[in-house]
């Protein structure tokens, strides 16, 4: 299986960039698990019933970025400041879950990542 499922919670700002890191290691001792010609997607939602996503990343639209070198287990999640701006309707902290799965592209591998709350904060400070 090709998955984790750790509980990983993230915090944002409303209309600002979200760019966090993360290694995959497993064994003991710990070794980088290689991501070469792996693709992930994430998927955000207000809530886990939710039909409809309030982020869709995936490696293609660059939302889920495989570092280089992919063998070193390293990858980051990626929002823009116009996709993270007004996320707070009427400037209230937002909860939102999300998961996160990678597909190994053998075999039908795919398993989750990660998991958890994804919190985003309001901005005090605004554009005009």
């Amino acid at each position: 299986m090709f998955s984790s499922h750790a509980v990983i919670n993230l915090e944002g700002w409303e209309g600002a960039t979200f760019y966090q890191e993360f290694t995959w290691e497993t064994g003991d001792p710990a070794e980088p698990v290689d991501l070469t010609d792996v693709t992930a997607r994430m998927q955000v939602r207000a809530d886990v019933a939710d039909d409809d996503p309030v982020f869709d990343l995936t490696t293609e639209n660059g939302g889920i970025i495989i570092l280089s070198p992919a063998t070193d287990g390293k990858y980051a999640i990626f929002l823009t400041p116009a996709q993270t701006l007004g996320i707070c309707p009427d400037h209230e902290k937002r909860s939102l879950v999300y998961d996160l799965f990678f597909d190994h592209g053998i075999d039908n591998d795919t398993g989750m990542q990660q998991r958890g709350k994804f919190t985003f904060n309001p901005a005090v400070t605004r554009a005009d």
